[in-house]
């Protein structure tokens, strides 16, 4: 192949510019949203009548389970982990994780007891459900990432035998909330939402609490400095406070609100257009989907691959899977690595010297998973064929580029 094709050494883009348009993906009606809260007057309070619209749209679509908007998504983490503490205990979660959903843990006086994760999906590995034994386990948190979510039958099942309680971090994978939470058979204390700019929701910064249990719900009052306006008067509700400022963001909410009409077709859409995309790069070798296409509850937030460099006659290696990355991105395609480092490697608070090699998933993960972004709708078939074209021209080019792929940075 001619190098020189490539878009990185002076070729032309398979994605066209302008041809992708990046989510949050304003709408007009996210505007109107604006300016009609701007009309009213009052900007914050989480009894302002869009929040309280929110949450009473949202659980329409999740009953029986209670809403209650919080600030982020780690907020309302923190508030479900408080709700559970046991001073000292400890907090079952995968090793493949963000440092958001694991400093809540620390916050509530409890550490993390990290576990390994599938290769199928990234999400703790169901084969592991032994983890839920210790007399010292507080609480199971299970990160559902990318959009995927993980059903973990063995796992749930344990807990539920031990009543340990078992925290769904749906942040970006709002559609295991829609299809598990209302069903009184799935096994889940509690599922997190989120309303961060680069979810589902695409709103700014927003979190959401959903439980069956109403004290849990009413805890955030506790936890946050969430007034009692709720009840109808207006004192700090309860009479002390742990202070946090959980308040949702009004602004953020009456985005939301505005998403929840058309989430189940933005979902619908989102998987189209992964499941086109992945069958098209099934002609490459060395390209895994990361996700059970199976799975009911999966909602895409963004498009998670698994390389496989051996499959190429390269080494399983981070900078190879940058390399490959960085022709892609040159190309147009708005392709990442999320994670690069176990997730106790982020955190200050009592950094556990902890050997990758105990995790060999994850380790594998860190250094060969890709994320595409942008494949939510108004983006369609036509980009995810660009998106295609890109990976077929790069694939093409690896005989030529193998001495530079492997070269360490």
């Amino acid at each position: 192949m001619d190098l020189g094709k490539l878009a990185l050494f002076g070729g032309e883009r398979s994605v066209p510019e302008g041809s992708v348009v990046s989510w949050p993906a304003p709408e007009d009606g996210h505007a109107e949203a604006l300016r009609a809260l701007i009309g009213s007057g009052r900007y914050h309070g989480s009894d302002h009548p869009v929040v309280r619209q929110f949450e009473e749209a949202l659980g329409a679509h999740v009953a029986p389970l209670h809403v209650r908007a919080v600030a982020t998504g780690t907020a309302a983490l923190h508030t479900v982990l408080d709700y559970y503490r046991k001073p000292g205990g400890a907090v079952v979660t995968a090793a493949l994780n963000w440092p958001g959903a694991v400093g809540p843990i620390y916050a509530c006086g409890m550490k993390p007891r990290y576990v390994d994760v599938s290769l199928l999906d990234g999400c703790l590995d169901d084969s592991l459900a032994d983890v839920a034994a210790g007399d010292d386990v507080a609480a199971i948190l299970v990160p559902h990432l990318f959009g995927n979510f993980s059903r973990l039958p063995r796992l749930r099942q344990a807990a539920s035998r031990r009543k340990i309680p078992v925290i769904d971090d749906c942040t970006i994978s709002i559609g295991g909330i829609l299809r598990y939470g209302p069903d009184p058979d799935f096994y889940s204390t509690a599922m997190i939402a989120s309303g961060n700019g680069a979810k589902h929701l695409g709103a700014g910064e927003l979190g959401v609490l959903c439980a069956r249990n109403p004290g849990l719900i009413e805890h955030v009052d506790f936890v946050s400095v969430a007034t009692s306006l709720r009840k109808g008067d207006k004192v700090f509700s309860p009479p002390i406070s742990y202070g946090f400022n959980y308040r949702p963001n009004v602004f953020s909410a009456a985005i939301a609100l505005t998403r929840l009409a058309g989430l189940e077709d933005q979902i619908r859409v989102r998987a189209g257009n992964c499941l086109s995309l992945c069958r098209s790069l099934a002609r490459l070798p060395g390209v895994v989907p990361l996700f059970d296409e199976g799975e009911p509850g999966n909602s895409f937030c963004v498009l998670p691959l698994r390389l496989v460099p051996q499959e190429l006659g390269l080494p399983d290696s981070g900078y190879v899977r940058d390399r490959l990355g960085t022709l892609l991105q040159a190309e147009g395609v708005p392709v990442d690595a999320w994670l690069r480092r176990p997730v106790w490697t982020y955190m200050a608070f009592d950094p556990p010297r902890l050997d990758p090699e105990g995790f060999p998933n994850t380790d594998l993960l860190l250094s060969t998973m890709l994320d595409i972004r942008d494949i939510a709708p108004p983006n369609d078939g036509t980009v995810m064929s660009h998106y295609a074209a890109a990976f077929e021209k790069v694939w093409e080019a690896i005989p030529a580029l193998k001495d530079w792929l492997v070269q360490a940075p």
